[in-house]
């Protein structure tokens, strides 16, 4: 017996936008979301340099970032402070696109839990290759 599957819902957050109206239309105008880190994120004067072999350093000055890095509601999620606090950021991201697919669906997360309901993550980190 086949089952069937339904996508219902979806929410992304990525540099350029949240949502997939937002997405498409980074896609459709073709923009580079790089941008000059901001000092509130990283202080580049004190950690740039242009030679790559020196430790502790970077060799760039600006990045593809996700607006509203730092915007998470703890108690929205039923977690401490201190819990918040100790999480990587990419978890709090994650929890949060979760909601927003969820919210896309119409699903309520009060009825999500203990149903037949999925949250499927897609994850792209581009990194340079390392040189052994």
């Amino acid at each position: 017996m086949e089952e069937e599957i339904a996508v219902v819902g979806i929410g992304c957050n990525f540099p350029g936008g949240e949502g997939l109206d937002s997405f498409w239309k980074v896609l459709v105008e073709g923009r580079n979301c790089v941008t000059d880190i901001p000092e509130e994120r990283f202080d580049t004067r004190c950690w740039f340099d242009p030679d790559g072999t020196k430790p502790g350093h970077t060799q760039t000055t600006r990045a593809a970032l996700v607006d509203g890095f730092n915007e998470f509601d703890h108690r929205f999620f039923g977690l401490s402070e201190a819990e918040a606090d100790c999480m990587d950021p990419q978890q709090k991201l994650l929890l949060q696109c979760s909601f927003r697919a969820l919210e896309d669906s119409g699903t309520p997360m009060e009825t999500a839990s203990g149903s037949r309901t999925g949250v499927y993550i897609g994850y792209r980190c581009r990194r340079n290759p390392i040189n052994l």
